[in-house]
């Protein structure tokens, strides 16, 4: 399926709303925004004009957009989808379980018969994850995946995912699409030390490790790795080179970035279970470019590529810096006729090799439709 794309590097919000209407009159179906956080747009305007737009609208903030081989962390990507599709949004307003599957269900309904999505969550939404998750029970195996986190680094919480109604947080929304999506992953994580126990966790808490505070075993086991003292303030820095990683039973390393620290127990991007074995991890950019390399191939392979569009993770961007249009560009190489579009996230949704849907960390997703 052919897309309409609209790319600007303007932080206006003016420029946004002109290529909304553009799309519109090319014949767009459906209208998928993809902007910046650092734009800054002015809430009651934006709503003004997400709430008279005509088409089915879905879409979301992030810290950057990708557009061809670079990231920007100005602008906007308005995606025309040439196809009508089915919007739901899902307010994750409970933090009971059962609530939380039982809504899931019901609200599904609407969407059951469909195969493919594009999943975008309120990275913030302490139940993204388990939304993932009862969203895949229900709909069943067989099913395509792709997406992630929107938000902002400072942690804090705004709202973030486009909706006809307005911007609005604490939401997962998921796009149901009338034609395959082809999809793969990738991250280039490898094992460094471990495992280790997790004898105490509460969701994206991790408190303990072999019965010992988190953070004190981890900054033990990275001093334990380098060769000059720690400083007080290491975690910021080691905690993107040295993330986590849980082993699933199909041999699968499925990674979870620290995002912060108490002193004593370590906050992840995604759920650690209490009595799963957990790793060290650690990588360099070579591999993990080869790991991004082999993901676009892999996708290439499987057919033509009308729309590609990248859910790449943004400590991946903090970790290549400047060099992240190394990065880009091997996952633009294989497609010489599409534009690359897509987003710098805050976790990554697609399937993993066993099919099932998983939020996953400092991983790259790219699917095509």
């Amino acid at each position: 399926m052919a897309s309409i794309i609209k790319f600007t590097e303007s932080p206006s919000l003016s420029e946004l709303s002109k290529s909304i209407n553009s799309v519109i009159e090319e014949g767009a179906k459906t209208v998928l925004l993809l902007t910046c956080i650092d734009n800054n747009y002015d809430l009651d305007e934006t709503e003004q004009i997400l709430k008279t737009c005509t088409l089915p609208l879905c879409g979301a903030v992030f810290p950057k957009v990708i557009y061809k081989n670079k990231s920007y962390s100005h602008g906007a990507i308005v995606l025309g989808l040439m196809v009508s599709s089915k919007v739901v949004n899902y307010s994750m307003l409970t933090d009971s379980d059962t609530h939380l599957k039982n809504y899931i269900q019901t609200e599904s309904k609407q969407i059951e018969h469909y195969q493919n999505f594009i999943i975008i969550s309120d990275a913030f939404c302490n139940q993204c994850e388990n939304f993932t998750d009862h969203f895949y029970d229900y709909m069943g195996s067989g099913i395509s995946a792709i997406g992630g986190g929107a938000g902002s680094m400072d942690l804090l919480s705004y709202p973030v995912i486009f909706t006809n109604q307005g911007l609005v947080n604490n939401t997962t929304q998921v796009v149901a699409l009338p034609c395959p999506i082809t999809n793969n992953i990738g991250h280039g994580w490898e094992i460094l030390e471990g495992p280790y126990l997790v004898t105490s966790s509460e969701g994206h808490y991790v408190h303990s490790l072999n019965y010992r505070p988190t953070f004190e075993l981890y900054k033990e086991i990275i001093q334990n790795k380098i060769d000059s003292p720690l400083e007080d303030d290491f975690f910021n820095e080691y905690s993107k080179r040295f993330p986590l990683g849980i082993m699933s039973l199909d041999g699968d390393i499925l990674v979870r970035d620290s995002l912060q620290t108490n002193g004593a127990y370590l906050e992840c991007v995604g759920n650690v279970p209490v009595n799963s074995m957990i790793y060290l991890l650690h990588s360099d950019l070579h591999k993990m470019t080869l790991a991004s390399e082999k993901v676009a191939q892999e996708v290439a392979r499987k057919g033509i590529a009308n729309t590609l569009l990248l859910f790449d993770c943004v400590t991946r961007d903090l970790l290549f810096g400047e060099n992240i249009g190394d990065e880009l560009e091997v996952i633009q190489r294989p497609f010489p006729n599409t534009s690359l579009v897509g987003v710098m996230a805050l976790g990554e949704i697609a399937n993993t090799t066993n099919g099932s849907i998983r939020l996953l960390n400092k991983s790259t997703v790219l699917g095509s439709f």
